[in-house]
């Protein structure tokens, strides 16, 4: 084994941002996968790594790290190259803020949109759902204008902005694309029809070296 371990949930995106760092980072660790329905998190062996019962958790050597973007940070000043939050105090500001703005603008919204698609409820729920799909379609379009002509969200290289919002991005294109979504008006999927620069965005992502060991397991 290596020194380096991360616990994770399979597609929750804070635990796919972690481990797409630490990809970025060319880090070799072990990928504890913990299951959700089996509640694994509340068990004893892993509230001894993690009282709160939470991950992502990054365990390096004798260094034990929860919550994403402590993470990031961590991750940041223990292996400085490629640096995730700019070269500059503005660059380092605006990275963090689309960071901490990712929880409310567009993991919370979004979960709130794939939960009862993946549980087999949109229909029950679907005027809700159409209803809510609508801010994050404000987001998604406002993301777009920020990218631009731009590669990246932050800058000219890839920062922890981008390892930040991607994750969320793909899981509401998870849920759009269910066979229970069929019936919703979310107008998401597919995303280079309907947001191609956030596509193109995406592709960006998806080439990078150590993408696919980053990959949801349960989604392939």
């Amino acid at each position: 084994m290596t020194q380096t371990a991360c616990y994770f949930i399979s597609g929750s995106p804070p635990c796919w941002t972690v481990m797409l760092a630490l990809a970025v980072k060319g880090v070799p660790y072990d990928a504890i996968r913990l299951s959700n329905t089996k509640g694994d998190q509340k068990a004893e062996d892993f509230r001894a790594v993690n009282p709160r019962g939470t991950v992502p958790v990054l365990v390096d050597g004798a260094v034990n790290v929860r919550e994403t973007n402590a993470v990031l940070a961590y991750l940041d000043a223990a292996y400085p190259e490629p640096a995730l939050f700019g070269s500059s105090p503005g660059e380092t500001a605006a990275i963090w803020q689309v960071v901490q703005e990712t929880e409310a603008r567009y993991r919370t919204p979004i979960g709130n949109i794939t939960r009862p698609i993946f549980r087999g409820k949109a229909a029950e729920k679907a005027e809700e759902l159409n209803e809510a799909i609508v801010a994050v379609r404000r987001e998604l379009h406002a993301l777009e204008e920020q990218i631009g002509g731009r590669d990246w969200l932050v800058g000219d290289v890839l920062t922890a902005a981008d390892l930040a919002l991607y994750p969320a991005v793909m899981q509401l294109m998870r849920g759009a694309t269910k066979d229970d979504a069929a019936a919703l008006e979310l107008k998401v999927a597919p995303l280079t029809a309907h947001f191609p620069v956030l596509a193109a965005w995406c592709q960006r992502i998806e080439a990078l070296p150590g993408y696919d060991s980053a990959y949801p397991p349960h989604w392939r």
